[in-house]
């Protein structure tokens, strides 16, 4: 992550370490020292262990094989870093090989077992080619076989995400895990109360800045949209490897003054914006989840989205549906919207009392009896 925001993903994770510790429990992040200032800002409880003193993303986002010597020194300090306390269990928040590495040493380190969460599976997203998108799938397989022979337990973001994981390890002859589905949440009541500002943006764009979000479908989509109506405003929140081809593009059509592209921001500005939107907008080719049509719905927004099967699970009957890549259809859902205030208001009305069932803490609650029924089974082993 750059220095300035944080994932949603990882923003789950501060708080549910919130919770976790509201509940009696020290939670400690092994994480770079560039992002302790959010996590610092989201879970100030929290204790946080330096992975990497040196490595700031932020300057190298474009250059993905950059990352590799400091995931590399993530992988030798988990073995080195001394360590503030003895943990009951380690977790890797995700399916990458250096997460799943760190957890095994960390594991192994403090005699305690380790489980794992799915976010999504790299296998089964298309457009995944090049020398580096070949790399993660290969290590992927990797720690897949490690799960599947070492985790005390193994969760999934979704329905998707579990069909795509149980498909992994067929591929790799293994058989099935048991995993368990456990979703992703937000602080529902804490953006309930942030709307109600005046509205400056139509649509609103969130989301890591890669061509798997379909940042460079986003230009022509726009262009469709202001051939309509030709004061429209859009706000694209985020940071990523791509946000520079994004924004040629959007420049190259003539449309930067209709756009403003806010880069990496802080949780606070994120949502500045986000209240001040009207529409939601996801061109996800691939989503283990959605974090960001979440916090969509929770700003009151409708939300547009090419139609995923994981979003039918998630959100069933609450988004503007539209054919996967088809942004132009996007954009005439878009500009009905739009046109009909009454139901752009009752559509974000009835979106922000269905996500209510999302918040965080639920989600906690459902992981900690994951991770104590591990710790349990690895003392009964240990003593039997």
């Amino acid at each position: 992550m750059d220095s300035a925001s944080i994932s949603g993903v990882l923003k789950h994770y501060a708080y549910m370490a919130n919770e976790w510790i509201a509940q009696g429990h020290q939670t400690d992040f092994l994480v770079a020292r560039a992002g302790f200032p959010q996590f610092q800002r989201l879970s100030p409880d929290a204790g946080l262990i330096s992975s990497d003193n040196l490595f700031d993303a932020t300057r190298y986002l474009s250059k993905t094989w950059t990352y590799f010597p400091a995931y590399a020194w993530r992988c030798w300090t988990a073995h080195t870093l001394p360590l503030p306390r003895r943990y009951d269990a380690i977790y890797a928040s995700g399916q990458f090989i250096v997460d799943i590495y760190c957890a095994q040493v960390m594991a192994l380190r403090n005699l305690c077992p380790w489980v794992a969460k799915v976010q999504h599976v790299l296998a089964s997203q298309p457009k995944r080619g090049g020398i580096i998108n070949n790399l993660f799938l290969k290590t992927e397989r990797l720690a897949a076989k490690a799960m599947h022979d070492e985790a005390g337990a193994v969760m999934c973001l979704s329905q998707t995400v579990q069909d795509d994981y149980r498909n992994l390890e067929l591929s790799l002859d293994l058989a099935p895990t048991d995993t368990k589905q456990i979703g992703c949440g937000i602080d529902i009541e804490s953006i309930i109360s942030l709307h109600g500002e005046e509205k400056r943006f139509d649509v609103a764009f969130m989301g890591r800045m890669h061509e798997q979000k379909g940042v460079f479908e986003l230009p022509s989509y726009w262009q469709t949209v202001l051939n309509e109506k030709s004061d429209a405003r859009m706000v694209i929140i985020g940071e990523g490897p791509h946000r520079e081809g994004m924004q040629q593009k959007f420049a190259e059509l003539g449309l930067l003054d209709s756009v403003t592209i806010t880069g990496g921001v802080s949780e606070q500005e994120k949502n500045h914006y986000l209240a001040q939107s009207s529409i939601g907008l996801s061109l996800s080719n691939e989503e283990g989840w959605g974090l960001s049509i979440t916090e969509f719905l929770a700003f009151g927004m409708p939300v547009v989205a090419y139609e995923l099967p994981v979003f039918s699970q998630v959100f069933p009957t609450q988004l503007e549906h539209v054919q996967r890549g088809d942004h132009q259809a996007a954009a005439s859902e878009t500009l009905r919207l739009l046109n009909n205030p009454r139901q752009l208001k009752q559509r974000g009305k009835d979106g922000r009392e269905f996500v209510r069932r999302y918040d965080y803490r639920q989600f906690a609650t459902q992981e900690l009896d994951v991770i104590r029924r591990s710790v349990n089974e690895y003392t009964s082993r240990a003593h039997s």
